[in-house]
């Protein structure tokens, strides 16, 4: 499977990844317009998030193929929409994001991609602490 990455649909720039640590994205599965499921975590360079140990990706509840479906779709309102958490507005999309010409890997300048990756790293380990400790309270 190929790369598939996106510029954000705030800032209009890369969501970067190495295929082993990204950054923090929110990632929106889009049809007609609406979203339909959302991944919260770092970017893995496919469209998913990974997983809190990095050992795989977090995948969408609809099936690989349907999401390439909606990817391939000519309706704009269908697909992926991706937004980084630090350009998050609390507004959800209605467009797919656009491709992201050099896949994630930045302008060619390794340094962009591992200061942002060794940035959300940190955030990245603080959030999923967070939502363990929340997922053992008794509710």
């Amino acid at each position: 499977m190929g790369c598939f990455s996106f510029l954000c649909k705030e800032c209009n720039k890369a969501t970067l990844s190495d295929s082993f640590r990204g950054e923090q994205v929110r990632l929106y599965l889009l049809k007609d317009g609406k979203v339909i499921e959302e991944l919260q975590g770092e970017y893995d360079s496919y469209g998913r998030i990974f997983n809190k140990d990095f050992t795989d990706s977090v995948k969408w509840k609809i099936g690989w193929s349907a999401v390439c479906d909606l990817m391939f779709h000519p309706n704009k309102g269908h697909g992926i929409a991706a937004i980084h958490e630090k350009c998050y507005k609390e507004e959800k999309p209605i467009t797919r994001s656009q491709d992201d010409p050099n896949q994630g890997w930045g302008d060619g300048d390794d340094a962009d991609l591992k200061q942002a990756i060794s940035k959300d790293s940190k955030k990245c380990n603080a959030m999923f602490t967070k939502i363990e400790s929340n997922e053992r309270k008794p509710k």
